[in-house]
């Protein structure tokens, strides 16, 4: 015969249960909101004016402290960030470009964001105007007490059909994302 205190017991066990399952759901993420993807999107207008115009504070403002650009070759923190913007520069093959995003995607993931983007760099002493470089960006993001930042930024190789083989992606590109 079901007591009150039996039925006590069933409602809080049943809590206790239903409690634990939803902890379990939780993964660590949290959605990305519209001010989220904003401000993410403008590390990307940071990154290409900061390089186009050469200014060094808003490029690395872009990137968090310990962030890394894996190009040619990887730079982790903000003074080999700095000494690859400094050789970068030093070239005037390079000093008229302009550079580009585009069909940026952006996903939460435990712990920050990723984001996977087009870019095109553009020769503008060409007349008209050619494209120097293009690619890809495949990045990972997080919080930081100043805001969103770059944590690792890698450069992806062309397409295919070009002269270096293709080591994109590839498979599911939400498949660490959250929900």
């Amino acid at each position: 015969m079901w007591t009150w205190r039996t039925t006590t017991m069933a409602i809080l066990l049943g809590g206790l249960a239903a409690g634990g399952w939803l902890q379990a759901q939780d993964d660590g993420c949290t959605a990305l909101t519209g001010a989220d993807i904003a401000e993410i999107e403008q590390l990307y207008a940071r990154y290409n004016q900061g390089l186009d115009f050469k200014d060094v504070e808003l490029y690395l403002s872009a990137y968090a402290a310990d962030g890394v650009f894996h190009g040619l070759a990887r730079h982790a923190g903000r003074e080999a960030l700095r000494a690859y913007l400094e050789t970068v520069w030093a070239s005037d093959a390079r000093s008229n470009r302009t550079h580009n995003s585009t069909s940026i995607l952006l996903a939460a993931t435990p712990g920050g964001a990723k984001g996977r983007g087009y870019f095109s760099v553009i020769d503008v002493t060409s007349r008209p105007p050619a494209i120097a470089g293009h690619g890809y960006f495949d990045d990972t993001f997080v919080r930081t007490p100043d805001g969103w930042r770059i944590e690792t930024r890698t450069l992806g190789a062309p397409w295919p059909y070009l002269e270096r083989p293709h080591d994109g992606p590839g498979g599911d590109w939400l498949a660490d994302a959250c929900g």
